[in-house]
């Protein structure tokens, strides 16, 4: 659902290599805390963070972005990496927010945020990684080949099937907060998919095929707090996990009763875990999530890829 609020809204057009791209920024004026900057995933665009925006508006500026390859943005070429999208974020904030900001990343957009985290040190106070994953395992290159190529071969109805099975734990003697609404609701949006959307998620998902780990280079130094739903099929519990013991300041959680898709799942407890973070709040008694761990850092190396949690 589009966001609407009666805040100060900005939106911003911007081109980089010649790639057409756009910002927005809802203004809190009354903001408590640095502004929060929301990266997205693969079928997320700028305007429809919906609940999630409406509830950091209450501590903060929202900033939300199409970066190029994304929404309402430019087509943009899978040869193009993720340093590029990182480029193209820095870009907008450099305009909007040039004091630091907290950053949020979620799924695909985990990869943007941590790479600008790590390569513009001191423009972020903290960072959120929700569904994320320390490399890429067998069983997401599996999945995502699979949406390729029903996506290449023009089957929709598979295409479809298959993400949704790839981000919805179906697991009938499991729980998933508002499951049935969130599969009618991801069932309309993907098959209304146009052309252009289609070939924008078969480019980032080369992208994502190509960039198998997380990127190398100087440590990202800021807090980070790294999440996902316990059910998550995708991104699993263990593969998120590792994510943040490569980080030197890392928090890691699994939301109850949810699998990748936690954002819509469990909007307001994704909120308010993500608000006390940003505010550097205690993160203990937390109801909605399991105890809150500071994980010890580990080398980067790559690990067996884990069994889904279907599959256990």
């Amino acid at each position: 659902m589009p966001t609407r609020t009666a805040l100060l809204e900005e939106v911003i057009p911007l081109t980089l290599d010649g790639y057409a791209y756009s910002g927005r920024v809802v203004h809190q004026p009354n903001a408590r805390m640095a502004p929060i900057v929301l990266v997205g995933g693969a079928f997320q665009h700028q305007n429809a963070w919906g609940r999630l925006e409406q509830g950091f508006l209450e501590a903060a500026s929202v900033i939300t972005v199409d970066l190029p390859g994304w929404g309402g943005a430019d087509r943009l070429p899978a040869r193009y990496g993720f340093d590029f999208l990182a480029e193209a974020l820095d870009q907008l904030l450099s305009k909007v927010a040039p004091s630091p900001v907290n950053i949020l990343g979620g799924s695909y957009g985990t990869a943007v945020a941590y790479q600008w985290v790590r390569d513009h040190p001191g423009r972020a106070e903290r960072m959120a990684l929700v569904g994320t994953m320390s490399h890429l395992a067998d069983h997401v290159r599996a999945r995502v080949e699979r949406t390729l190529l029903m996506a290449e071969k023009g089957r929709r109805a598979e295409f479809v099937e298959c993400v949704v099975e790839t981000m919805v734990c179906t697991s009938p003697g499991v729980t998933v907060a508002r499951r049935p609404s969130i599969i009618r609701c991801l069932n309309r949006a993907l098959h209304d998919m146009t052309a252009d959307d289609i070939a924008k998620y078969q480019d980032n998902s080369e992208r994502l095929l190509a960039s198998p780990r997380l990127p190398g280079g100087p440590a990202v130094r800021v807090p980070a707090l790294v999440t996902t739903g316990e059910h998550d099929p995708l991104s699993t519990p263990a593969l998120s996990r590792e994510a943040a013991t490569r980080l030197p300041d890392a928090r890691f959680t699994t939301f109850k009763d949810a699998d990748h898709l936690v954002h819509l799942e469990r909007p307001a407890e994704v909120v308010d875990l993500m608000t006390r973070f940003f505010a550097d709040e205690p993160l203990v008694g937390l109801e909605y999530c399991h105890p809150v761990e500071h994980v010890r850092q580990r080398p980067m190396t790559t690990l067996p890829s884990p069994r889904p949690a279907g599959d256990r």
